[in-house]
């Protein structure tokens, strides 16, 4: 059980209590783990599991086979997530988990963190998370927990939701601090998730001072 869920589980929980077809959307997935623990765990066990919807968003290529090895039930989005669609640069950063986890669309990273060592760079496409959305044909579904992990990004991945965004009861989101951040700051983004009717049930930093998980709640739900 990883530690690092349990604000947005709780946040999820203390609200609308367990489901019997839980829906996650993990984007940035690495490896399918955290979405399929955060669907487990707000699942009530009293229907079939194969009705959870579980979507894991990766464009790295060979974590994407990971994942298809691992989870071959969930859907997988091999894309990554802007504002933009089109094609673009993408940098993996090759290591233990940890290192690969932090590939990303910011193919300037390595001159900012001396702790990256091995790089490469592949050529991905990109989508919006309201295309994705279209295409799945979830326009009316509730989404239980989106969380986004894919270094820097989280304010444009939010911004390509759209409309959809009001259709998340709970997010768990990683930001970055003045200074570190890329483009918006863990500020700007607590400032947008406010605007957009949600108020923030948690603030931690499983990753050190430089990096903020907000854990954000759909404001009016009982």
């Amino acid at each position: 059980m990883n530690k690092w869920l349990t604000s947005a589980i709780k946040a999820y929980t203390d609200i609308y209590g367990l489901t019997n077809k839980p829906v996650i959307y993990e984007v940035g997935s690495r490896d399918g783990n955290d979405g399929y623990e955060l669907a487990e765990r707000i699942y009530n066990g009293t229907d079939i599991w194969s009705d959870a919807k579980i979507v894991l968003f990766e464009c790295n290529p060979p974590q994407i086979d990971i994942i298809k090895a691992n989870y071959p039930n969930a859907e997988l989005i091999p894309y990554a997530i802007s504002e933009k669609e089109t094609k673009a640069k993408f940098l993996q950063i090759h290591g233990d988990n940890n290192y690969v986890g932090s590939s990303t669309l910011n193919i300037n990273r390595p001159k900012r963190d001396n702790w990256i060592k091995q790089t490469s760079e592949v050529e991905v496409e990109t989508r919006r998370l309201d295309t994705i959305i279209k295409k799945l044909k979830h326009e009316d579904t509730e989404i239980d927990i989106m969380k986004i992990d894919i270094e820097g990004y989280t304010a444009e991945a939010l911004r390509s939701l759209g409309k959809y965004l009001r259709n998340v009861r709970v997010l768990h989101l990683e930001t970055e601090i003045s200074g570190v951040a890329r483009a918006e700051t863990n500020l700007d983004i607590a400032n947008f998730m406010t605007e957009q009717g949600y108020i923030c049930t948690a603030l931690e930093a499983e990753w050190g001072p430089d990096i903020q998980d907000q854990t954000w709640r759909r404001v009016g739900d009982k």
